[in-house]
């Protein structure tokens, strides 16, 4: 089930946001989440049988932190099951990178996708589509949704079908989305900023809304979906080398729900128990 997601992260002083909203198709989705001693992480989709596959958007103990986006659904896997790999098995964007190209270069091919990562270090996009990848990086901010900056897939976009493209929408709604998550962001310096940046609209709160919006008739738009999820990660204390997480979670549109936080200390069981009783 491919996300017509935004995404975006951004390092202030001693601490970095990795934020995203999650927009699908299918009604009544529920996440479900993993916490364990090194990893956490909210569960992916497989869009051929509906299960649960991979990870959609987390961090690991190192402080190294991942989302994804949709940009193109082809017969291939789930990038989930990908993002999964880089959150157990990787520390930095160069190694998350490194991991990626031996994957593709192994002949494994996956739906067409960005990865926004952040760590105390920088923050980074890697692009892939068919058997290739590339790595935007910047010390600051980064921001991505349904298409490819860098990657000469625009045309491939612009033709794809809706079943293709599925709730990313047409290319130049998706172009305009990031133009202004990208604008957002920039202006942003506070936890409050990001939720609002997640619930902002535009005009008739479809593909080009950062928070989306079912339409009147869901049967004339089967793929404009809505906003199920958005999440905010937080990570601090680069400066005395203990790093402490938290997330911010909203179920709904986040324009009217209200973000719930956990802190997330992978040594502490009761941080684990609160937050997998009270996940929403």
């Amino acid at each position: 089930m491919p996300d017509g997601c935004t995404a975006g992260a951004k390092i202030i002083g001693d601490r970095y946001y990795l934020l995203k909203n999650r927009d699908l198709i299918w009604g009544g989705f529920r996440d479900t989440i993993v916490f364990e001693n090194d990893v956490f992480f909210v569960t992916g989709v497989n869009v051929g049988d509906g299960e649960l596959s991979g990870a959609s958007f987390g961090f690991n103990r190192s402080g190294l932190a991942a989302c994804n986006t949709t940009v193109l659904v082809t017969p291939h896997k789930p990038y989930d099951i990908l993002l999964e790999r880089i959150l157990r098995e990787t520390e930095t964007i160069a190694d998350a990178f490194e991991l990626i190209e031996k994957d593709l270069e192994s002949g494994e091919r996956y739906h067409w996708c960005n990865f926004v990562l952040a760590s105390p270090t920088g923050v980074g996009a890697i692009e892939i589509g068919d058997g290739v990848a590339v790595l935007e990086q910047d010390p600051e901010i980064i921001t991505r949704t349904n298409h490819h900056l860098i990657l000469p897939t625009a045309d491939i976009l612009s033709n794809a079908s809706l079943a293709e493209r599925e709730a990313g929408g047409p290319l130049i709604t998706s172009q305009r989305r990031r133009q202004e998550a990208s604008k957002l962001l920039s202006e942003a310096t506070s936890m409050m900023d990001m939720t609002q940046l997640l619930g902002t609209h535009k005009e008739g709160l479809g593909f080009e809304s950062i928070c989306r919006h079912l339409p009147s008739n869901p049967r004339m738009e089967p793929y404009r979906g809505e906003t199920v999820y958005s999440y905010i990660a937080e990570v601090s204390g680069f400066d005395n080398d203990k790093l402490e997480f938290r997330i911010n979670v909203a179920q709904g549109n986040p324009c009217t729900g209200i973000f719930k936080e956990f802190v997330i200390n992978f040594d502490s069981p009761e941080s684990k128990f609160t937050l997998m009783s009270n996940y929403p």
